[in-house]
């Protein structure tokens, strides 16, 4: 074994790694606040080999946002039901992204422009065009569709983090519309107690809605 093994040289560095070590230190840390520097700690090198790899800090970051969106797209094919393709990789991309607020916060600042965010856009632009819509309205309707979706996520995402109330948050906020003015507020107060339904059931109603929308005006 060399001397530069037994003193713990650090293995080649690869996309992969690099990815994995940013990921980790995002962790305990936001985007903005991310450094190459300190990523260059925690994988034990100059910071300046990360450059090797990546153009610079915003090319890594969105490697890694990206990385979160494989489940989206994993084994997802396209059926001859193109509204129904729609409501289903939308889906999987708000499920997804509330289960990664780093993928979030990432793609939220931006598309990645990488492999899984294309495939996405790729489906979804298809879809749309299988269903119907000419090129304008097609492009329009897809950036509808991703900013509910990704607006849904990040709305969503704070209750649905471990630890978070959801329940009892929504009782809360139940409660507090229960007690407004009767002559000021009637309906809202009648309808207190059926305020903030599921998540999930008020995402895909809004969905369905928006896709019935956009493919038949």
């Amino acid at each position: 074994m060399s001397s530069r093994a037994q003193q713990g040289r650090p293995a080649k560095l690869s996309r992969a790694m690099i990815c994995d070590a940013a990921e980790k230190l995002l962790e305990s840390t936001d985007a903005a606040s991310f450094s190459l520097r300190a990523l260059g700690d925690q994988l034990g090198v100059d910071p300046t080999a990360v450059y090797r790899h990546f153009a610079d800090k915003d090319d890594l970051l969105r490697e890694v946002g990206d990385r979160t969106l494989r489940p989206v797209v994993h084994r997802f094919e396209s059926s001859d039901d193109p509204q129904g393709d729609i409501e289903r990789l939308c889906s999987r991309l708000r499920a997804t992204l509330i289960r990664n607020p780093i993928g979030l916060t990432i793609t939220a600042s931006g598309p990645t422009r990488h492999e899984n965010e294309l495939r996405i856009t790729e489906i979804i632009l298809n879809a749309l065009s299988r269903a119907g819509l000419q090129d304008d309205d097609a492009v329009t309707a897809y950036h509808v569709l991703i900013e509910y979706t990704l607006g849904s996520a990040w709305l969503d995402a704070p209750l649905a983090a471990p630890g978070a109330d959801r329940a009892g948050t929504y009782r809360g906020w139940r409660a507090d519309y229960a007690l407004l003015d009767d002559h000021e507020y009637p309906t809202t107060k009648e309808l207190a107690k059926k305020l903030y339904p599921s998540s999930n059931k008020v995402f895909a109603a809004g969905l369905a809605a928006l896709i019935t929308g956009l493919v038949t005006n």
